[in-house]
């Protein structure tokens, strides 16, 4: 706790597992700064350049070697604010994540602590009872995750056995988070709004926050503002409702760049505008629905499937805990659908594969599909397919 800022209560195991917790840390968190003496200094330090080097994090690396992502102080102080009126999570006493420190979203949460009205609950490793327990101990209002932690949370038993109910926002982030999941979140803390916050390590401090609605489960949400999102042609044309595309993000603040030789190579910063690497659209209501990463898009044949769809139909089987759907090779069409499902309970292939029959078009059935007790993912929480072709791989030569 001593590394983290002001604000940043960090609740190790030994806290959580004791039978009342020792919050003197956290509130010693709140209490007001002593006044300088007389030896202090006379003017205030001047603060860094806006414009200097501030933080390099590293992408995710899911598809191949993690990139570097510079930000200035300018951009990491973009939108912070100390006025007691518009300082962000005022319906909230504690705020809750379990985000590593050296990801986007940590670091997000590190600025959080410093320019928002709650003070900050960091769980050192997520499990779903610890989750559950620290929102009970400390009455969170607002929990932030990402969707491989609200899987498990909504499987969890352990978690059941905890109050919730004084959680009003439901965050996820890094990932997508499939319909059937965001359900579940809704019906799990009935009293909070569902929130997707979509952005990116180089996209960042641009972030479009979409209003989960349980009617639209097809869509992550509505954005509250057109103004930074785009859906377009390849060229950069911004493209029309109902149009499918590329979704680009324009950010307010200084630029984001790659690190070293990857700042020259790279087409995903546009001036002020950030490739996203998604397909999407926006509807005639103005709803986002995001298609599939442009890398992962299968293009079996003459037909182009999306991963996001065929996940979306997996996670809606009341017995299927996790899946992941990816493309393998195929001699005649180039590409089939595999995936790989976490089961919860009693499922068998031939089950799964009838449920799908209604959902899926031919050709987004899974030629090839194969339980496993867990999904390798990365620090971040993103699943690793790269891993899971090999794991069919492996499975094709037994």
């Amino acid at each position: 706790a001593d590394l983290l800022p002001a604000g940043v209560w960090s609740a190790t195991a030994e806290e959580v597992e004791a039978t009342e917790p020792a919050r003197s840390g956290a509130e010693a968190c709140t209490e007001p700064l002593a006044e300088p003496g007389p030896d202090s200094l006379a003017e205030p330090l001047a603060g860094p350049d806006p414009a200097a080097l501030a933080q390099i994090l590293y992408t995710s690396g899911t598809t191949g070697r993690p990139k570097g992502v510079t930000a200035t102080h300018g951009n990491l102080a973009y939108g912070c604010t100390l006025d007691e009126r518009r300082r962000p999570l005022r319906h909230s006493r504690h705020f809750l994540h379990a985000f590593p420190v050296g990801t986007n979203a940590g670091q997000t949460m590190l600025v959080n602590a410093l320019d928002s009205a709650a003070t900050a609950v960091a769980a050192p490793q997520f499990t779903p009872g610890r989750f559950a327990r620290l929102i009970e101990e400390y009455g969170v209002g607002s929990v932030f995750l990402v969707p491989a932690m609200a899987i498990e949370l909504l499987g969890s038993e352990a978690a059941r056995r905890y109050a919730t109910d004084s959680v009003r926002l439901v965050g996820s982030t890094a990932a997508a988070l499939p319909g059937p999941v965001a359900l579940g979140l809704a019906r799990a803390f009935p009293r909070a709004q569902v929130v997707n916050y979509y952005t990116s390590t180089e996209a960042a401090p641009a972030q479009i926050t979409l209003l989960f609605d349980p009617d639209r489960p097809d869509s992550p949400g509505r954005p509250a503002s057109l103004r930074d999102l785009r859906i377009t042609a390849p060229d950069g044309t911004p493209l029309p409702p109902g149009e499918p595309g590329e979704v680009r993000l324009r950010t307010p603040a200084a630029p984001r760049a790659y690190l070293g030789e990857d700042a020259a190579r790279s087409e995903v910063f546009q001036g002020h505008w950030v490739r996203m690497g998604d397909l999407g659209r926006l509807d005639e209501d103005g709803y986002l629905q995001l298609l599939d990463r442009e890398r992962d898009v299968i293009k079996s044949g003459a037909y182009k499937v999306s991963t996001f769809q065929v996940e979306e139909a997996l996670h809606a089987h009341p017995a299927v805990a996790d899946a992941a759907a990816f493309g393998v090779p195929h001699p005649v069409l180039g590409a089939v659908v595999a995936a790989v499902v976490v089961p919860r309970g009693e499922l068998t292939v031939p089950e799964l594969r009838t449920f799908l029959l209604d959902r899926l078009a031919a050709h987004e059935l899974p030629a090839r599909l194969l339980f496993r007790p867990s999904l390798p993912r990365n620090e971040g929480g993103k699943i690793l397919k790269r891993e899971l072709r090999l794991l069919l791989d492996d499975e094709a030569l037994r």
